[in-house]
């Protein structure tokens, strides 16, 4: 006989009664007396340990047969942000980028393993939310917040007085409460006065008591008070006098 197993004689063809393969458990596939193979598939339970922001999971497969099992870690989230964070008002609704990845630096796919909602609005100046919720392999929320700043504004000219100078500003209207006028007697502003205008409709400051014979640097930027908090643009490039 070829095996243990074999049931036919290979000299004479005579048959013999032989047991069943045996293996050693309902998924074996392959018999423990004459090694005989079989095809057979495990059926898998699987049971997932949601990774989250602090913390690792797991995702476990249990054959409901043979009870064998295999295991693979879910990576905790260990970045969440925006690509931009701050915004200078266009007119234009704001959609900040996300991005998410998970420890081993490998970035998790949007609406597989978190959605993405944004607050209402997103174009005038202020600071607004935006909600990344968990799914999939992964649990938890995390809430990123971004600003939109106001408009930048320019300097039209400064003007030399007695021991003053003029301020002249170009107007801005659109989400501008009004202006910050700095002036300084260093190029790099190491050290400066701010001067500040309450109203946008005031385009001109008189700056006094300043020294003779002393060249002055001066920028300016625009603010708008929203909920009690102020939003600046950026600084004008500086006229000097």
């Amino acid at each position: 006989y070829s095996n243990d197993c074999d049931k036919s004689c290979n000299v004479c063809g005579a048959t013999r009664s032989v047991g069943a393969h045996k293996y050693s458990n309902a998924c074996d596939t392959t018999c423990n007396t004459c090694s005989a193979k079989r095809s057979i598939k495990h059926n898998y339970k699987t049971t997932t340990s949601k990774a989250t922001l602090t913390k690792n999971g797991s995702v476990v497969k249990t054959c409901t047969v043979c009870g064998k099992k295999t295991s693979a870690t879910v990576k905790k989230v260990s970045t969440v942000k925006l690509y931009k964070t701050s915004y200078t008002y266009t007119g234009n609704v704001r959609v900040p980028t996300v991005i998410v990845k998970d420890s081993a630096g490998k970035a998790l796919k949007k609406d597989v393993d978190y959605t993405v909602s944004y607050a209402s609005g997103r174009k005038n100046v202020g600071t607004y939310k935006v909600t990344i919720k968990f799914k999939g392999n992964y649990s938890g929320t995390k809430v990123l917040t971004f600003k939109i700043n106001p408009p930048k504004t320019t300097l039209k000219k400064v003007t030399p007085a007695n021991d003053a100078l003029k301020v002249t500003i170009t107007k801005k209207s659109t989400q501008t409460t009004g202006y910050q006028v700095q002036y300084s007697t260093s190029k790099s502003f190491k050290s400066t006065t701010t001067k500040t205008i309450s109203s946008y409709k005031t385009t001109s400051l008189t700056l006094k008591k300043l020294k003779s014979s002393k060249t002055y640097y001066v920028r300016v930027r625009t603010y708008k008070t929203v909920g009690g908090t102020k939003y600046y643009s950026g600084w004008s490039t500086y006229k000097s006098a």
